[in-house]
């Protein structure tokens, strides 16, 4: 194993243990190097150090769990987060965004959260796994996102807050949180982009106001797996289209790519996140 796969296997390893105390020890011996170096090597990795990056991505997990939960008190996010008060909390997160936790909850802004200030290392050139899956219809509550990109925090928080109001449960869990691409954000102009969230929802809910149904439909699907932030999605997707589809003897069917959510920011470290890319195919 070379020396940017133990890193990389750190990264992993961070992610999935985030809420564990993650001393330099236990990381150097999961990336089978001496503490004095395995602090230099991932610094030079990565741009930061242990530290920091460890906290950005509580961070960061954090400023969703804001958004989302409510109900849970800012020192229990805190808490959450490896803060042992509601003031250090306050002036960690405050520095990476400019907000402070409580101004942030009432009045997201997503523009310091965006790029991470890390250089994670790039795909490699291994074939990708891709899977054809059989997939059922779906009836789903949708939002329709029109125009920049960048609000799309918005019209995905208008979405939850209706969840939230149904007597129903419809918490966002794996294979019923969706989204349908329709543009790339970073070929079209951001008035013309146009994005679809939905959640999968049951026959018998009676939809009103900006929340429209769309169906899911039943059909055979081209399955990649993305790992890690979803402002890289893109290597993913293109990926599918360039290289798998010329070679797989498939024809693309006539929906726009989807992207089914199994976790999601407020719940994982962003390099924990699992987005599958799916590609309806037509019937052969």
């Amino acid at each position: 194993m070379n020396y940017k796969e133990r890193i990389d296997r750190v990264a992993d390893f961070i992610g999935l243990h985030l809420d564990e105390d993650l001393t330099l020890e236990k990381l150097s011996h999961v990336a089978c190097f001496p503490p004095y170096h395995f602090h230099r090597l991932f610094t030079a990795h990565t741009g930061l150090s242990l530290k920091q990056y460890i906290r950005w991505l509580r961070l960061k997990r954090a400023a969703h769990q804001l958004t989302i939960d409510h109900q849970n008190p800012i020192i229990g996010i805190a808490l959450d987060a490896g803060f042992d008060t509601h003031e250090s909390f306050t002036r960690a997160f405050k520095r990476e965004c400019g907000l402070a936790p409580q101004a942030f909850r009432k009045k997201p802004c997503w523009d310091m959260w965006r790029n991470p200030p890390y250089v994670m290392t790039q795909k490699g050139d291994d074939p990708m796994n891709v899977m054809i899956k059989d997939m059922p219809e779906k009836r789903l509550a949708v939002v329709e996102h029109r125009g920049d990109y960048r609000k799309l925090d918005e019209s995905l928080k208008k979405l939850i807050t209706w969840a939230q109001t149904q007597s129903v449960d419809l918490k966002p869990k794996q294979g019923s949180a969706f989204g349908f691409g329709y543009d790339d954000p970073y070929k079209v102009a951001p008035e013309e982009f146009r994005f679809d969230l939905a959640l999968a929802i049951p026959e018998s809910l009676t939809l009103k106001g900006d929340i429209i149904e769309k169906r899911l439909p039943e059909g055979r699907y081209a399955v990649a797996l993305h790992k890690g932030s979803r402002k890289n999605i893109g290597e993913t997707v293109y990926a599918l289209y360039r290289d798998w589809l010329p070679e797989s003897g498939e024809e693309l069917g006539d929906f726009p790519c989807v992207f089914s959510y199994h976790n999601f920011e407020y719940e994982v470290a962003e390099t924990e996140l699992l987005t599958d890319v799916c590609l309806l195919l037509k019937e052969g």
